[in-house]
């Protein structure tokens, strides 16, 4: 080996000694920084680093799962729900009844809460429990986080509180007391074993509010009618009451019988065949028909007294072009004196209305007397 050679290995080992102590130095002075910085603040820069490249968010597990179940649960086809759809009266068709809700003034409640959040589909047999009320009823539901209850339209929608609302009477009749015995017991045998709380109901005074309810009921719920007849048991020929009735804006529905609309469309009273037969446009101009009677439901309008006199007059211009009497269910001739004690009638039946808080044309009105 030359000097030559001997003298440039010395210079490289003296080199790589060189930057060996060197990084030796810069990391022991590095180390001293991180660990004054680390006494100092109580924290661990690196992991402060890692920290802010992916936060991490400790929540707890049953809320995260209840805050989806809320999103899933509120979703397009619950959420439309969350204010009541217009109901058309004047129409034939009662569905959209269905999605109104049902009036506190006429119902019981049971309110069922959970942790672990429910559903009508598997909080036990509810479903099946649901199909067996004899009554309307409806299922709300609220979360933690949206509160205002919406109709549960979805019975796999997960709530952490749902509450049935139960119609007490209709015109089938109330609830029994034995009946409400039974929706709630069968209600609490499904939900509490699952682990939710349902709220207790007092059967007596439900059943007694339920009776309550159908004796008012019983008391407003009523038909006047003013049947147009001729003498001697003459007929009328059915193509002049279909021409009259036309001409006078009613207009013939599905069950067989003429309607009076309002501007709105709802319905104020109709005009029906005696004898109970419904009319059908296609024979009606061919039939003989022995009378009419002008019905007015009385708790379906809200200006009851308005309509009786619109429906009186409506009643005298047939009378009039039939060269007919305006008579009773017996036959019996309707003077003026009688127009006016059915108008007095009508007057005490809203005040009882407006006593009860059930004003007649209304919503919950509508519900009770269905």
């Amino acid at each position: 080996m030359s000097d030559l050679q001997i003298y440039l290995l010395a210079l490289g080992v003296v080199i790589i000694v060189g930057v060996f102590v060197i990084n030796r130095i810069q990391e022991r002075r590095f180390k001293s920084k991180l660990n004054q910085k680390q006494s100092a603040t109580g924290e661990d820069p690196l992991l402060d680093h890692f920290e802010t490249q992916s936060p991490v968010t400790l929540t707890d597990p049953d809320d995260e799962v209840i805050v989806t179940r809320e999103i899933s649960s509120v979703g397009p086809e619950d959420s439309k729900y969350t204010s009541s759809p217009p109901v058309n009266y004047a129409g034939d068709d009662d569905a959209a009844l269905d999605l109104e809700l049902l009036d506190s003034k006429i119902t019981f409640q049971i309110s069922i809460s959970a942790a672990e959040g429910l559903c009508i589909s598997t909080t036990g047999r509810l479903q099946e429990v649901l199909e067996t009320i004899p009554k309307r009823y409806q299922v709300w539901g609220s979360t933690r986080k949206n509160k205002d209850p919406i109709i549960v339209s979805n019975p796999d929608s997960v709530f952490d509180k749902l509450i049935l609302v139960i119609q007490l009477t209709d015109r089938n009749g109330p609830l029994s007391r034995e009946q409400i015995e039974t929706i709630t017991a069968d209600v609490y045998a499904e939900t509490v074993p699952t682990g939710a709380i349902a709220s207790q109901i007092q059967a007596v005074e439900e059943a007694t509010n339920a009776l309550e309810l159908k004796q008012f009921s019983d008391d407003v719920d009523l038909l006047f009618g003013l049947t147009v007849e001729r003498p001697r048991g003459a007929a009328m020929s059915g193509s002049e009451v279909l021409s009259l009735a036309l001409a006078l804006g009613m207009r013939l529905n599905r069950h067989g019988a003429f309607i009076m609309l309002d501007d709105d469309g709802k319905e104020l009273f109709t005009l029906e065949n005696r004898d109970a037969t419904p009319f059908n446009e296609a024979q009606i101009k061919e039939q003989e028909i022995l009378g009419i009677t002008f019905l007015l439901d009385v708790t379906a309008v809200p200006d009851g007294t308005r309509t009786f006199n619109k429906m009186s007059g409506v009643a005298k211009q047939f009378a009039d072009a039939m060269n007919a009497t305006i008579c009773d269910d017996n036959s019996q001739l309707v003077s003026e004196g009688g127009f006016d004690l059915i108008r007095h009638q009508l007057q005490k039946i809203y005040q009882q209305m407006e006593e009860k808080e059930i004003l007649p044309g209304s919503l919950v009105a509508k519900q009770l007397f269905s």
